[in-house]
């Protein structure tokens, strides 16, 4: 658990990056030691056999999961951008962004549940689902914690 937190701490850097070509090759280059260490998370939990339905569903799961999250990065991103001179529409465009991003992880996870839970059963399914939340809950928090709040700059 100690290495997803290190990475959720990379994570919250990506917003101070102003180069959009440069944000999006941080990003792939997290995701992908992120992803590389969050299977092995994974595989240790769930401790299911190498031949599980489950990781054709997980790794279709990911890919997904990572778009919708390089996507929550780059609005935190516009977000620091436009901050210290954020305007109503502004702030109303990204508040938007921000809560359908949301919806569309909440929607991944219940998409995904369906077919996991056809592959190993509802408790390991949902035994998922717990840790996914613990690890997407604690990235989300890291990065919460690392940005100002309106008016506080």
């Amino acid at each position: 658990m100690k290495t997803k937190l290190f990475f959720a701490l990379m994570l919250f850097a990506l917003p101070f990056i102003s180069n959009a070509q440069q944000i999006n090759d941080e990003i792939k280059l997290i995701q992908s030691a992120f992803g590389m260490e969050k299977r092995a998370l994974v595989e240790q939990y769930m401790a299911l056999p190498a031949e599980s339905g489950f990781w054709t569903v997980y790794e279709a799961y990911e890919v997904e999961r990572r778009g919708l999250m390089k996507n929550r990065i780059l609005i935190i991103n516009e977000y620091l951008e436009k901050l210290p001179n954020l305007s109503e529409t502004d702030a109303d465009q990204i508040a938007l962004k921000a809560m359908k991003n949301s919806a569309s992880l909440t929607a991944l996870g219940a998409k995904h549940y369906k077919k996991i839970k056809k592959e190993i059963g509802a408790i390991n399914a949902a035994k998922f689902v717990q840790l996914e939340s613990y690890i997407q809950n604690t990235i989300l928090l890291a990065i919460t914690e690392s940005i100002p709040f309106i008016g506080e700059i």
